[in-house]
């Protein structure tokens, strides 16, 4: 994705869609971006990262630009400035977003259109900083399989240029977390 780009509210999102409420997931891949943050404090900011183009801190500071996107997106403020770089203002990013869903409108359709790719983006960029950093702490089950029933709602049928890299084929079919890897272009790394 594009390191400058907000999270793009998709227009087909407009229904709710089935299983937990994206608010909901949205709160839960904040929380696995703001765990992913522990070992990228002591990583090389200079790492490369599964975001081919990206280093650990552009990729850290897109995080933080997609946090606060995000959430100026859902609560109707105006775009503020870029965070800071640094692992700090992404945090200072995830908690503020987390600090906004239980205000949330829990029908809202302009919320589920923000919420879920939102949640795609944070999770997964958690799992790239986490191997990145070599943190194999995994992707929370229940977040990976919710995200998995809502996916075709988020990649079917729209361009993928510059929001998620194509899919590839799962080395893993059975196991969730590599098909949810593969649906959006990455491949778990063999266990060390």
């Amino acid at each position: 994705m594009n390191p400058r780009r907000p999270p793009r509210p998709l227009e087909h999102l407009a229904r709710r869609p089935p299983g937990p409420d994206p608010s909901d997931l949205l709160a839960q891949a904040a929380g696995a971006a703001l765990d992913s943050l522990r070992g990228a404090a002591l990583a090389d900011p200079g790492a490369p990262t599964p975001c081919t183009r990206w280093n650990l801190a552009t990729l850290v500071r897109h995080l933080a630009d997609s946090a606060a996107a995000t959430r100026e997106l859902l609560t109707g403020l105006p775009p503020g400035p870029p965070p800071p770089p640094g692992c700090a203002a992404a945090r200072h990013e995830l908690h503020r977003l987390r600090a906004a869903v239980p205000d949330l409108p829990r029908d809202a359709a302009r919320v589920h259109r923000v919420a879920l790719p939102a949640s795609y983006e944070l999770a997964l960029h958690a799992w790239d900083i986490n191997q990145t950093t070599g943190c194999r702490t995994p992707l929370p089950p229940t977040l990976v399989e919710a995200l998995l029933a809502h996916a075709p709602l988020v990649v079917d049928g729209v361009d993928r240029t510059d929001l998620f890299a194509p899919p590839l084929p799962p080395p893993r079919p059975d196991h969730p977390t590599d098909r949810l890897l593969a649906l959006f272009g990455r491949r778990a790394l063999p266990a060390a």
